[in-house]
């Protein structure tokens, strides 16, 4: 299940960062920031007296994020939970800076082990075979493979980035058995939702998870598991904010080092 309510601020914020100031979209997208945490309470009426516009435009606002309208817009909020309780357990302990670092440190520690000089090597050869790559993300995460993704393009090889069904689907007709799909699910509930429309491609699909779901063993031909059995709580705005940059950084390494060998 797609978490589209973080999906939501992800576009929103986009659009504020990249609307000039002053108008319209700028506008609106900064004041459903301030009113992040109470969409579910307000109505199009309110949205559009607020702001000074009218309900059409507010409409046409909506519309630009992929909603029908305003009611679309919030009916998804309502859907999905973002698991506030999470963020505010992991930033409100005392000893917050100490326990962040000793995680960091044991889950760097884990992914190395778990990402083999072996496995990344394979990896980085994919990578640099593929006619097509297309990295997908939940919006959770995209910022992290945003600088992946230019890395790369530095590198001289060009990645897709996607963050929804819908554009996948839009780019699925392009894809060979020359293609690779990398995609990145932390929880595993995007990997649920993007599983079925990735496996109906001709690329070759690989999958980097904490999940240990049986299913996705069906649907991708690699599983990358981020965590061992053993250790299957781990924190997941660790592994969001800090272990996708490691895995990426990796094998951003290991390519340069490829690359430079040919």
């Amino acid at each position: 299940m797609e978490n589209r309510r973080l999906s939501l601020l992800y576009n929103i914020q986009s659009l504020y960062n990249s609307s000039d100031v002053g108008n319209v979209e700028y506008q609106l997208s900064g004041y459903l920031i301030d009113n992040y945490d109470k969409i579910h309470e307000l109505n199009i009426y309110e949205v559009a007296e607020d702001n000074n516009v009218s309900r059409a435009t507010v409409r046409r606002f909506c519309q630009n994020l992929g909603y029908s309208n305003f009611k679309e817009l919030k009916n998804h909020f309502n859907e999905f939970d973002e698991g506030i309780s999470q963020y505010d357990e992991f930033y409100s302990r005392n000893d917050f800076i100490s326990d962040l670092k000793q995680q960091i440190f044991n889950m760097f520690d884990e992914l190395e082990y778990r990402l083999s000089n072996k496995e990344l090597t394979q990896i980085v050869c994919s990578i640099h075979d593929a006619d097509q790559i297309i990295l997908i993300a939940s919006s959770t995460i995209a910022n992290s493979i945003r600088f992946f993704q230019q890395t790369m393009a530095i590198f001289g090889k060009r990645v897709s980035i996607v963050v929804n069904e819908k554009k996948f689907n839009s780019m699925k007709h392009t894809l060979t058995n020359q293609s690779l799909i990398m995609i990145f699910s932390v929880s595993g509930l995007f990997a649920q939702v993007m599983m079925k429309c990735t496996y109906e491609s001709d690329a070759q699909v690989y999958l980097f998870t904490n999940s240990r779901n049986p299913l996705f063993n069906k649907y991708f031909d690699k599983v990358y598991h981020l965590t061992s059995m053993e250790n299957q709580r781990p924190s997941e705005i660790i592994y969001y904010t800090y272990g996708i940059s490691f895995i990426l950084d990796s094998i951003l390494n290991e390519y340069y080092k490829l690359k430079s060998r040919k």
